[in-house]
């Protein structure tokens, strides 16, 4: 299978990329590098630096050339960060939403027979009932939210016009080390701070909760929309454990305290606007349609993401 991936120099789509060149799948990726970085994956055997494209999923020409001969897409290109989104709402709206449509009007144009979205847990708000199902009410608290949902509907609008096999994944919060590994979610940063001698910022009273999901299990989940026959203009959830986030600013601490020696504090800052308070995820659509289970427990990922900032701190040292 040819597999084009927008976004593929980033955390998740770096990580997307490697996996299916393991398989033995040809792929072929755009990014406009504002985040990402393809040196990580220039290193790998047999990714060859042509099919690494600097480019905006915006240009229309750019995206026929890279989607040609291409089975399926993964789009995962967009302006994700919640301040970002908030401080450059033009630039999100345009990316994010006209972006989306360009690269379906492109499948279409091209007769690509599938279409696997990355959205998000933020299309659903503050949850009404928990844990939430794909059949929750959708009232996004913030524009990045806004975004995804235009995004899915798009989709909806996409398969219902011209016949695209569509899939939308809605995933919880990610972490975890890949390619290009992120110290924007809550877990990397936490074990940032504590390694560097930081107290863990916590926002609010710390009883907030969230669904946490490693990026391996994220990719796996991926890999399976794009090749599950039959599953058509479907949207799933996709998560790990669900955990409030002073247990788990807790479970950071002991478990750098099991590695260093030295427990960090933790600090508890104002809660930020626009974040929901309780969150946890049903997982049984997913499972019951593609089998899925994630692999990883947050507490392995954690010990894997310490591991791995020391490893890094020790080699820049």
């Amino acid at each position: 299978m040819r597999v084009a991936v927008t976004g593929g120099a980033g955390y998740i789509g770096s990580a997307l990329v490697r996996r299916l060149r393991e398989e033995g799948d040809d792929v072929v990726s755009v990014d406009n590098l504002m985040k990402g970085d393809y040196r990580h994956l220039q290193k790998i055997r047999g990714v060859m630096r042509d099919e690494l494209r600097k480019g905006d999923i915006r240009d229309d020409k750019l995206l026929r050339e890279i989607f040609r001969e291409a089975d399926a897409v993964a789009h995962l290109a967009a302006i994700s960060d919640l301040v970002r989104c908030r401080e450059m709402p033009e630039e999100a709206i345009s990316v994010n939403i006209y972006g989306t449509h360009q690269v379906l009007e492109t499948a279409r144009e091209l007769d690509i027979s599938k279409v696997v979205f990355c959205s998000s847990a933020a299309v659903y708000g503050r949850p009404q009932d928990i844990p939430v199902s794909e059949g929750h009410p959708l009232r996004p608290l913030n524009l990045y939210g806004v975004t995804k949902l235009a995004g899915e509907k798009l989709m909806n609008a996409y398969h219902d016009n011209y016949s695209l096999e569509t899939t939308s994944l809605r995933f919880g919060n990610v972490y975890g080390v890949g390619l290009f590994t992120s110290y924007d979610a809550v877990i990397p940063k936490f074990v940032r701070q504590g390694l560097g001698g930081e107290s863990l910022t916590v926002y609010g009273d710390g009883r907030s909760s969230r669904d946490f999901v490693h990026i391996d299990d994220i990719v796996y989940a991926i890999i399976l929309a794009l090749r599950v026959e039959g599953k058509v203009d479907e949207v799933y959830n996709v998560g790990g454990e669900t955990w409030d986030i002073k247990s788990l600013a807790s479970l950071v601490s002991e478990s750098l305290e099991k590695s260093t020696g030295r427990s960090p504090g933790i600090v508890y800052l104002p809660p930020r606007l626009g974040e929901t308070e309780q969150f946890s995820y049903d997982m049984e659509k997913f499972k019951r349609d593609f089998g899925f289970k994630p692999k990883w427990s947050v507490r392995e990922g954690i010990n894997q993401i310490i591991g791995y900032r020391i490893n890094q701190m020790e080699l820049n040292s």
